[in-house]
């Protein structure tokens, strides 16, 4: 397919960027009300507005004619240095989606390839992601290996409730 772009996102694109979390999100996790997503896309326009204009969020997107055919981005993480990685800058690889029809396109791996190029431009050599069953050969492909540390998660259900039905502030 040679009529594919790739174009670095700006904050121009924030509506594309957040519409295409939110299809992964329901393609990975399942349908959800359409006021859970009303309200997590007006989230996700506010985090991409404040995170790609301080370049601590970059993102591409792939077009095919006038359609957008897939999305990559990668969060930059700074922990505190180790051995391995001396300045503690990671590259979170996440929101890889592409659309169905556009899949097995070569699309995903551009993207990914992409993001890296980028971080290595500002001095970022250390990668993460969590992959689906689907796109794990990708990953792989690219020499990301599968690590057995242990993650552990808790959410606090009473605060994510009501994050969702926020009480008003009293000061």
């Amino acid at each position: 397919m040679d009529n594919i772009t790739y174009t670095l996102a700006d904050i121009n694109q924030t509506s594309i960027i957040a519409d295409f979390r939110i299809k992964f999100l329901l393609d990975f996790g399942g349908p959800q009300p359409i006021e859970i997503q009303n309200k997590l896309r007006e989230e996700l326009h506010e985090y991409f507005n404040k995170h790609l204009v301080n370049n601590s969020y970059i993102c591409y997107f792939a077009s095919v004619d006038d359609n957008i055919a897939g999305i990559g981005g990668m969060k930059v993480i700074e922990y505190p240095g180790g051995f391995k990685n001396l300045q503690g800058k990671r590259g979170y690889i996440m929101n890889m989606y592409t659309s169905p029809e556009f899949r097995k396109k070569g699309i995903c791996s551009t993207i990914l390839k992409k993001l890296m190029e980028t971080a290595n431009n500002m001095g970022i050599y250390s990668f993460e992601l969590h992959a689906t069953k689907e796109g794990e050969p990708v990953y792989i492909k690219q020499g990301f290996e599968k690590h057995d540390e242990p993650t552990y998660r808790k959410w606090d259900e009473a605060q994510l409730n009501n994050s969702f039905n926020p009480s008003p502030v009293v000061f």
